[in-house]
């Protein structure tokens, strides 16, 4: 009997950041950050700026919205629309990263992590 083949909800769009959308979820790199995943939901979108409220939570843990420290505030950072790497995901009904988002999650933190340690060395 073959394996049963699972269907992929992540789908690579060149195209996506003209039609990002306010509420949706994000997993951003920014290159000054050594925690990974980081995640958040779009609040507002600019030409080439999202303002984000950043999530807290691991690849196999549950996820919340992450207020400033000692504070009711979201914490929130406006960002260029390049710091993207997936748009538009969901999260499980327990609030957990979904399979196959966090595998191509993590492979692409791997693959941008060694581009960066490259142009590093350079």
């Amino acid at each position: 009997m073959a394996p049963r083949q699972r269907e992929n909800p992540v789908e690579c769009v060149d195209s996506f950041l003209e039609t990002l959308q306010v509420e949706t979820f994000v997993a951003l790199f920014l290159s000054n950050c050594d925690e990974e995943p980081v995640i958040g939901v779009v609040k507002e979108v600019t030409e080439d700026q999202l303002k984000i409220h950043y999530w807290k939570g691991t690849y196999r843990g549950k996820w919340a919205p992450l207020n400033v420290p000692r504070s009711r505030e979201p914490w929130t950072d406006m960002l260029t629309k390049e710091c993207i790497i997936i748009h538009a995901f969901q999260l499980t009904n327990d609030m957990k990263l979904q399979p196959t988002t966090k595998k191509h999650l993590s492979e692409k933190y791997a693959l941008l992590k060694r581009q960066s340690q490259e142009q590093e060395g350079q």
